[in-house]
């Protein structure tokens, strides 16, 4: 990436250490600033974001917020229909295609182009999209098709704990008891959907044996594991030496997602005339909505509130996911991820309270 470099700008040091994941339905949270990490990239409201100052337009702010996240939350139940009616890999390449289309021509107008990058960290970007934009949807496709969007919507939404729990283990961070409270609850919501009979779903029919295990638990796995490579993703976003606005990030990953994917999408490549109307539909959505216009409302809201405040609007991906599971996919809901949805809102509460 040896394109012309945009005007020195400041950038604060979330923006510098972190970076942004276009591929993930995630809104990725680190513990030293709970909110500031959009859940997609690609756009933002000016080139280099400001400071978030203390107050602001908060009932515009609070619906920026809102809808990001219901939009991530709509991507959980995107995943689960792709995975069982189409060519899952050539529709996350086609979808990297489309967000690049929109992607590279908006950062050429905003900030003239990707910046000079040493390769140490075009490595390091291409490791993050190996980790946010490849293993995690393969990881996320193979769990959701075996598992239920509800449930995947309540995993997905644990990323916050999880990060907290990679800062203590990895990064030799000691986390407060409401780091650690969260941490708890999110396992406790992830226990309940594999322990509680869930009716609908493998194993947890109400009328089979109280024994019988909820949710299916490879697919728990695939989906926490997607959730792993997300922290990932977050961890190596640390590591970066030079200056890389969230635009410019985002849309490296996506460039690079596409290449990565490709292989995995040729093989599917004469299934192309599988896609209908409603297969290019859901592809137009991933590119320009999941991708690119999520990434667009949470970062102008996270500009306006304090991350506190931002971080607590995570709190509506797993609802939203639960909803668009049964208002679109027509599956059933049970105690089970009421109580789990429960767990996460309280961990998602403890980790991001400040």
């Amino acid at each position: 990436m040896t394109m012309t470099t945009p005007r020195p700008t400041r950038i604060s040091r979330t923006t510098r250490q972190t970076g942004q994941n276009p591929a993930s339905p995630i809104s990725p949270i680190s513990p030293a600033s709970p909110a500031a990490e959009p859940p997609h990239a690609d756009a933002a409201p000016s080139p280099i974001p400001s400071p978030v100052p203390p107050h602001g337009p908060a009932w515009r702010a609070c619906l920026d917020l809102t809808a990001a996240m219901v939009i991530v939350g709509s991507s959980v139940a995107a995943a689960r229909f792709v995975s069982l009616t189409l060519p899952p890999h050539l529709v996350q390449e086609l979808r990297f295609l489309v967000a690049a289309c929109i992607a590279v021509p908006l950062l050429y107008r905003r900030e003239g182009g990707l910046p000079r990058l040493p390769a140490r960290d075009c490595a390091v970007l291409f490791l993050q999209a190996a980790a946010g934009s490849l293993l995690f949807n393969v990881l996320l496709l193979a769990g959701v098709a075996r598992l239920d969007a509800a449930a995947a919507g309540v995993v997905t939404s644990t990323t916050p704990a999880v990060m907290t729990l990679a800062s203590l283990v990895l990064l030799r961070e000691r986390p407060g008891p409401r780091a650690l409270a969260g941490i708890a609850c999110c396992v406790a919501g992830v226990l309940v959907l594999r322990l509680a009979p869930v009716p609908g779903v493998a194993g947890g029919d109400a009328s089979g044996p109280l024994a019988a295990s909820g949710v299916d638990g490879m697919g728990l796995l695939l989906v926490l594991g997607a959730v792993c490579c997300e922290t990932l993703f977050l961890l190596l976003g640390r590591t970066l030496r030079t200056p890389v606005s969230p635009l410019a990030a985002s849309t490296a990953c996506t460039l690079f997602g596409a290449v990565q994917f490709l292989p995995l999408a040729l093989p599917e490549a004469h299934r192309v005339t599988e896609l209908d109307v409603t297969g290019w539909l859901l592809v137009g959505y991933y590119g320009a909505v999941i991708t690119v216009a999520a990434y667009v409302l949470w970062f102008r809201g996270v500009t306006r509130v304090p991350a506190g405040t931002a971080g607590a609007f995570t709190a509506v991906l797993p609802v939203s996911a639960l909803g668009f599971s049964a208002l679109l996919l027509g599956e059933p809901v049970g105690w089970a991820h009421l109580a789990g949805v429960a767990c996460v809102l309280c961990g998602i509460w403890y980790v991001t309270r400040r």
